[in-house]
Order: C-alpha cells, then sequence, then structure tokens
C-alpha cells in the first residue's frame, strides 16, 4: 500500500480558512465540499477533485512520488486561475506527512506547508499553513477534515470552459511508431503496442490519462489543464521512473480540429523544442511527437502512436 491509497474513493470535506492570513487576524470561515480521489502508477500517483458547491468552483491535487529522492511533491491547481502551482515537497513518517514549498500570497513570497494527520479508513485531517520568517514560525490557515461517503458528489454548477480532450476519455489501444534515435543519423523506427485510460476533471478543463507500455519497462501519464484566460492548453508529461511533472509544452486547437502544443525541453544535454500533434477522433485518433533543434523552423517526427478505442 503506498502513502496515499488512503484517500482513494470519495469524502465529504468540511473546510475552515482563516479569513484574512498574514493579516493578524483571527476571524475564521466554515463550508463544506467534497473529494474523490483516484492512484496511478501502483499509488505513486495520487490525484484528487474537490467540489466547493458554496463557491461554485472546483480545486485538485496531483501528488507525484520520486522514487529516487523517495518523496513527494504535491501540485495545486483551482478553477479560479487554471495554473498548476508551484509544488510542496515532502515524506511521511509516523502516520504523518510534513510537505513545504516556496508560494506566493497576495504578492507577498511565504513558505507554504501541507500536513496531513490522524488517518483512518474513513477520516482524515489536513492542514496549510503559511510562513514568511524562512519556516521559524508558521500561522496556520486553512484547515481540512474528510469523513468517506458511498457515492460520487454531485458536480458544482459551474460553467463548461473547453471540451477539446473530450473526445479522449475512455480505454484504448495504441499501436507506436518510434524512431531510434530521436535525432540524427543513421535512424531506424521501431513498432510496440500500448495501452491508455483517460479521465476528466473540471467538467473537461483537466485532463489526465495512464498509459501502459510493457515492452518498454515504464508507465507514463500526461497531466493536460486548459488556461481559459489564455485559450491554451499546458500538457505535462510523467514517466513513472522519474516521477515528475516534466515542462509543459502549451498550445491550442485550431480551426481545422488539429492540436499543436510546442515548449522547451532537452535531448541528451541538447536544447530542443518539442511538439505534440493531435488528430481527435471518437473512435480512432492519433499523436505525434517532433523534435526540432534550430528554433522550430524544421522538425523531425520521433514518435507516432495510432489510438484505437476499446470502452
Amino acid at each position: 500500500m503506498m502513502d496515499f491509497d488512503f484517500l482513494t474513493g470519495h469524502f465529504d470535506v468540511l473546510h475552515r480558512q482563516l479569513v484574512k492570513p498574514l493579516s493578524g487576524g483571527d476571524e475564521w470561515t466554515q463550508y463544506s465540499g467534497t473529494c474523490s480521489a483516484r492512484t496511478h502508477f501502483d499509488g505513486a500517483i495520487s490525484i484528487d477533485e474537490m467540489r466547493f458547491p458554496d463557491k461554485a468552483s472546483y480545486g485538485m491535487s496531483l501528488r507525484l512520488f520520486d522514487p529516487v529522492e523517495k518523496e513527494w511533491s504535491v501540485y495545486w491547481v483551482n478553477s479560479t486561475t487554471y495554473e498548476v502551482g508551484p509544488p510542496v515537497r515532502g515524506r511521511w513518517s509516523d502516520g504523518s506527512c510534513w510537505l513545504v514549498g516556496e508560494d506566493e500570497y497576495d504578492g507577498r513570497p511565504v513558505l507554504a506547508s501541507y500536513a496531513w494527520s490522524d488517518i483512518t479508513e474513513t477520516t482524515a485531517h489536513w492542514e496549510q499553513s503559511f510562513s514568511v520568517d524562512g519556516g521559524e514560525t508558521w500561522e496556520l490557515n486553512w484547515t481540512m477534515d474528510f469523513t468517506r461517503r458511498d457515492t460520487p458528489p454531485p458536480r458544482p454548477d459551474v460553467p463548461k470552459v473547453t471540451g477539446d480532450f473530450d473526445f479522449l476519455v475512455g480505454e484504448w489501444d495504441m499501436h507506436n511508431r518510434r524512431r531510434r534515435p530521436a535525432l540524427g543519423e543513421p535512424a531506424e523506427w521501431y513498432e510496440l503496442e500500448s495501452t491508455m485510460k483517460v479521465w476528466s476533471y473540471f467538467d473537461g478543463a483537466i485532463s489526465f490519462d495512464e498509459g501502459w507500455f510493457p515492452s518498454l519497462g515504464f508507465r507514463g501519464a500526461t497531466f493536460r489543464v486548459y488556461n481559459p484566460f489564455k485559450r491554451t492548453w499546458s500538457i505535462h508529461w510523467i514517466n513513472s521512473q522519474r516521477g515528475v511533472l516534466e515542462t509543459p509544452v502549451i498550445g491550442s486547437f485550431g480551426a481545422d480540429g488539429i492540436g499543436i502544443f510546442e515548449g522547451p525541453d532537452v535531448w541528451e544535454g541538447q536544447p530542443i523544442d518539442v511538439r505534440f500533434r493531435w488528430t481527435p477522433g471518437a473512435e480512432q485518433a492519433s499523436w505525434e511527437q517532433s523534435f526540432s533543434t534550430d528554433g522550430g523552423r524544421t522538425w523531425v517526427p520521433n514518435w507516432q502512436m495510432t489510438h484505437t478505442r476499446t470502452a
């Protein structure tokens, strides 16, 4: 059993928040919400969707276990900004978890901490605190008390901002063609089979998949977040051997229905640009990855997937 398996399922959540953190005030507000969570990579990824019906909004935590550093990184996203926040990092010890990271509150740099405790089969407790003195002192500003529920919670009344990746929800067989090496000559292409399952969150504004590549000895996951203000997607890759949220490619779907997403990366110590190209389809879809070493003037395709729906 992995550290966050206890959170799998559905919960009612009682929230208490400090109204004005870091102001010296002590006025708190209380409201109810829900949480639905699942795990991936045999527990090395934990992802939840929090629903705030009184606020007509969503929140999400993406938790990644780094098998090298033996620590968790937790990223927060909400439907107010649709931005992936900076991570907090830490470990479990004696039934509790303490994670810390740099953040910003109201334009002010802070250290943020998350703390998990009082874990049982049906309940859990979480706290967030801020520090402005490098961790010497902490001010508690948010608590959550989780109680397991038997049924999925209702959706909040939130306008749907996109359906771009709704076509991908479900299960797929994938035929892969990969270039070896990804850049340079001579090169050859080889083929392999894989499978993928895809979920949607925030009513379509977040897309998450887990892919199984048995012949390559790893799993892959993709975390896609839509920003309705910029009208772009940020697409992050996660490799089960690293447990790291990779630098995103960013882009959108054009009028022709094709999605183009690009971003910087490094391949074998060499700076490159990466491009993803999505061609959607209800029963069959395709994806292609290409690299560029000249600032995007020319592109070398190196990985192609043909997706065929199975469920």
